[in-house]
């Protein structure tokens, strides 16, 4: 339980601060102290710190102290941007120049599916990440000529869209994705019932 909230305290605490001080500054700050932290707890207490603390804290990072020592907050904006980005680019590395798709990587020894299904999932998810990418360039700095909102008002909704609406789009994308292959696969259902049933015997 412990690991899952330190993941997502740091978003959480940018949220609540952007929310309480509308300064994207001082919530940049407080994201970068609090991965630092998040990571720091997470090697005190279980002596390693997962591949995804260390990738998160790497973008804030990269990110997040350029904006306050610039004071420029249109620098953190870009993370979701290339986040994304980055997933579309791994996707695309390991599955047509490695030869080696990345889901059936991970998956693979859970759920049995042929090869051409794991490379369909690979490019949806790798098409996904390119229109998440380009939505948040958007949504970042192209609201206030779109729809006319003041510059305040579209930076709030930025942070709205970066603390919960980029990992809601993630979400129901994953949703759509397990159901079509429900759907075409009914086999798939049955292997993760009989996934469950043997990890609750193993319990």
């Amino acid at each position: 339980m412990l690991p899952k909230i330190l993941d997502i305290a740091p978003a959480l605490a940018f949220f609540i601060t952007y929310k309480m001080t509308s300064d994207l500054i001082t919530a940049t700050a407080v994201i970068v102290g609090c991965c630092l932290i998040a990571f720091a707890l997470q090697y005190i207490f279980w002596k390693k710190v997962s591949r995804m603390q260390v990738f998160v804290c790497a973008a804030v990072l990269l990110f997040g102290l350029p904006t306050v020592l610039l004071n420029d907050p249109q620098i953190i904006k870009w993370k979701v941007t290339v986040v994304n980005l980055i997933m579309a680019t791994a996707i695309l590395v390991c599955q047509h120049i490695l030869k080696r798709n990345p889901f059936s990587y991970l998956f693979g020894q859970e759920i049995a599916l042929p090869e051409n299904l794991w490379l369909k999932l690979g490019t949806w998810w790798m098409i996904f990440f390119v229109f998440a990418a380009m939505l948040n360039v958007v949504i970042a700095f192209f609201l206030p000529t779109l729809f006319g909102i003041d510059a305040m008002t579209a930076e709030s909704l930025w942070v709205d869209y970066k603390t919960f609406g980029n990992a809601i789009l993630n979400f129901v994308f994953a949703l759509v994705c397990i159901f079509y292959l429900m759907k075409t696969n009914p086999e798939i259902l049955a292997e993760v019932k009989e996934l469950k049933k043997d990890n609750k015997l193993t319990k």
